[in-house]
């Protein structure tokens, strides 16, 4: 697979700072525009079996940034991750990866997830949510 990096809810500027980021990484920047926040992530990041759905999204929910990374292994995970900090980005506070478990969510689903297990953590001083919570289990 090839890695990949599905942004939601950037500017034009921001956005084009995190393409050119990602290219230290080999990676491509695809942005999901806001009628496509119900297509399944996976789908979206070209991933085999997983199908779209038809409906579009018209809401004004779940506005915040989010980078959902595929096809990083740990290396290239912590370079992108440090690029963006000397970047003028600085900070992404949305971000999640590419799991069996989340491949068929929607974008909206998850900025939904991603939001709520961060706003838990800044409020918990960084424990982790209870594993029932978590969109990160298995």
């Amino acid at each position: 697979m090839l890695r990949t990096i599905l942004a939601y809810n950037f500017s034009p500027e921001r956005l084009q700072i995190l393409k050119m980021v990602a290219l230290l990484c080999k990676a491509q920047v695809k942005a999901v525009t806001r009628e496509d926040m119900l297509q399944p992530v996976g789908y979206l990041a070209g991933v085999k079996g997983i199908e779209p759905v038809e409906e579009k999204y018209s809401g004004d929910e779940a506005t915040e940034e989010m980078i959902f990374l595929c096809g990083f292994d740990r290396p290239t995970l912590d370079k992108l991750l440090v690029a963006i900090r000397k970047s003028k980005l600085q900070r992404i506070e949305l971000k999640a990866m590419l799991t069996q478990h989340n491949a068929a969510w929607s974008g909206l689903e998850l900025i939904k997830e991603i939001a709520e297990e961060h706003k838990y953590m800044k409020k918990s001083g960084g424990k982790p949510m209870p594993e029932e919570h978590s969109s990160t289990k298995a």
